[in-house]
């Protein structure tokens, strides 16, 4: 009987255990939800300015094309990212108005290289897109230093 109880007693210690941790991951990920918001916002900015670094070698057709399918992912990200930022006020209060004018000013500086028709006015937007990616990539290294929790598993 007293094998049994211990048998027991270590089943139940075992569940309160995987439970509490099951509860840590779920916080941290709660945590790191605002900086995923932040983070998703230049992916396609970054494409675009991998595109443009190797734009000589596509055909204007295939070019077209593409940028048109940056847009796409563009638009999609610009009109459903940032949710993750209300989950605290603390946290929007902090960061959505430095994400939201990044958008912003991704949005007009995309649209100017879309619409750009010769060489001098695609070079020109191309510098306005990479000096806002590379403030935004400053900025997004102190939130990433703000929000991101270290994960005490791992140390």
């Amino acid at each position: 009987m007293k094998k049994l109880k211990l048998v027991i007693a270590g089943i139940i210690g075992i569940y309160i255990i995987t439970f509490m941790y099951q509860q840590h991951r779920t916080i941290l990920e709660y945590r790191q939800i605002p900086y995923y918001s932040l983070e998703l916002l230049v992916s396609p900015i970054a494409e675009v300015i991998e595109f443009h670094e190797n734009a000589d070698n596509y055909e204007e057709d295939e070019r077209k094309e593409m940028l048109g399918n940056i847009n796409v992912r563009f638009s999609t990200i610009f009109n459903k990212t940032g949710v993750g930022l209300s989950t605290e006020q603390k946290i929007h209060d902090r960061y959505f108005y430095k994400y939201n004018e990044a958008r912003i000013d991704f949005a007009l500086s995309f649209d100017k290289y879309m619409e750009a028709t010769t060489r001098e006015q695609r070079e020109q937007a191309y510098r306005e897109l990479k000096s806002e990616y590379s403030d935004y990539q400053t900025f997004l290294q102190l939130a990433e230093d703000d929000l991101m929790l270290p994960d005490p598993t791992l140390e």
